[in-house]
């Protein structure tokens, strides 16, 4: 009888230390998982290139500055090195950016690594290199999402190299206006195994038919969604095809073009009610900004930021 009780304990202290080893769910994890299951009780925020007012723009610093407010996912732009490496970097040129000049495309990561960044808004020079999409999916491991910009349809195996390397796949959320065939051509089987999200844009000529092609082949859970006017079709999509489906709506608040001039600046002038709720009654479970400080306070007091609101 004593062996049994000592097996039982034995067994019992097994458990438990398993229980205890066992990695709990890393926030960036969770905030997949909202990503996934959209609702209206949580709305996802999205910084466009890092908090660009507090830190150079697409730089760690910046980077950093999200993780600590809480955003969601960061929207980045890469581009690709004369010697291969994937570099954030919005322009074709380093010359906006940093204190150097000329095309990325002909320029070394060890050239583009000796310049420095502009400080926010361009005004002065920072101490703080370009980085690379190595440094920062590490920087961001485990915390939050990385929405990659200019990868498109170019650098889509580059980027997903990366990603392998760093453990971090499930971290990335690629994203183009190419339509899936030319996607499907272009990286076959690769499209299962990444992250998509599609841009719908007013100015596609038959941006139904690409929104239903996408659903046929991928079924992606969310899009990013660009309007121009209140009654365009990607706006109409996202409001009726999308909803009924259950898929994530992105909305861009950056500039009018992008949302029917429903935009950050306006919600700083007018109200954000005016702007961020008009996007929200819209049926917009996400929203791109230029201000996550102010976005994140207006969704949270309108208690629209419960992390933990996830259904079982």
């Amino acid at each position: 009888m004593g062996l049994v009780i000592w097996f039982l304990v034995v067994s019992l202290q097994g458990v438990v230390g398993q229980e205890a080893h066992r990695p709990e769910t890393s926030r960036a994890e969770q905030i997949l998982q909202h990503l996934k299951n959209p609702s209206e009780d949580y709305i996802v925020v999205i910084s466009h290139r890092g908090d660009w007012r507090y830190a150079p723009e697409n730089s760690l610093m910046a980077i950093q500055r999200c993780i600590d407010l809480g955003v969601d996912v960061i929207e980045l732009d890469f581009r690709l090195t004369k010697d291969g490496h994937l570099v954030a970097m919005h322009d074709y040129t380093v010359d906006r950016t940093t204190n150097g000049k000329g095309k990325v495309s002909e320029l070394t990561l060890e050239e583009i690594k000796s310049f420095r960044l502009k400080n926010a808004a361009g005004v002065r020079h920072s101490g703080q290199q370009v980085p690379t999409l190595e440094e920062v999916m590490l920087l961001v491991k485990g915390k939050i999402m990385v929405n990659l910009d200019k990868t498109e349809s170019k650098w889509v195996r580059e980027a997903y190299e990366v990603l392998q390397r760093t453990g971090t796949v499930d971290h990335a959320i690629f994203k183009g206006n190419d339509d899936v065939k030319t996607m499907r051509d272009k990286y076959g089987s690769l499209m299962d195994s990444i992250i998509y999200m599609p841009k719908l844009w007013p100015e596609n000529p038959d941006v139904k038919n690409f929104h239903q092609d996408y659903e046929d082949d991928l079924d992606p859970f969310y899009y990013e969604t660009i309007f121009d006017t209140e009654d365009a079709e990607p706006l109409y999509i996202a409001k009726t095809i999308m909803k009924k489906k259950g898929d994530g709506f992105l909305a861009i608040a950056l500039w009018d073009e992008l949302c029917a001039g429903r935009t950050d600046e306006k919600a700083l002038l007018e109200g954000p009610d005016s702007a961020w709720g008009w996007l929200l009654e819209q049926g917009a479970n996400a929203i791109m900004t230029d201000r996550p400080e102010e976005l994140i306070g207006y969704l949270s007091g309108k208690g629209l930021r419960n992390f933990d609101s996830l259904k079982e």
